[in-house]
Order: C-alpha cells, then sequence, then structure tokens
C-alpha cells in the first residue's frame, strides 16, 4: 500500500470527503486527490497537519508502506498494523471522527 492510498483509506474510514479534508488542510481538492493517486508527493509540513487532522501519529500514515524493514519479521509488522487499524476504530468510536 502506498502513502496516497492510506490517506485515501483513513480518510474513507472516517466518511470524510475530499472536499471536506482539503477545505480544513487550506488545499484544493484536486491537490488531495493527487496525493492519494501518489501523483504528488505531500510535503513533512502537510502530512504533520494531516496527522493532526486525522488525530493520529504521523507514523502511521507509514505503517502500509510495503517495503521490509531490516531486522522485524513481517508477522511482527502485520500484528502492529493490526492494532493500529483497532485503536484507531476505538478514537473513532470514542470521538467520532
Amino acid at each position: 500500500m502506498t502513502l496516497g492510498n492510506a490517506i485515501k483509506l483513513i480518510r474513507t474510514a472516517r466518511g470524510i470527503t475530499q472536499r471536506d479534508l482539503a477545505s480544513k488542510l487550506e488545499i484544493s481538492a484536486n491537490y488531495l486527490s493527487l496525493i492519494e493517486s501518489d501523483k504528488r508527493e505531500p510535503s513533512l509540513a502537510f502530512l504533520n497537519r494531516l496527522a493532526a487532522e486525522f488525530r493520529v501519529p504521523i507514523a502511521m500514515l507509514f505503517m502500509f508502506q510495503g517495503e521490509p524493514i531490516p531486522g522485524v519479521e513481517s508477522s511482527d509488522v502485520d500484528k502492529l498494523k493490526e492494532l493500529l487499524l483497532k485503536l484507531d476504530r476505538i478514537v473513532v468510536d470514542k470521538t467520532g471522527m
């Protein structure tokens, strides 16, 4: 999964439209679409604002990258991803976001 896919996954899981998220981040919906389709690389400043808007650690945006992590078993990474998704669902359920 790419960074753009991860952003889209989190956005859609929360029921937020591209237009609404773009408005909150003060960017165009077209630019957000380009990021989600991996046609543009977002800046770190943008990713920080996005993570703050989603109320997730910025690292969560990169957890879904397909690159192996040296010295870490893929099964451990899969378990961590599952835990992060469960945590996200709990946060969304409690905050309604």
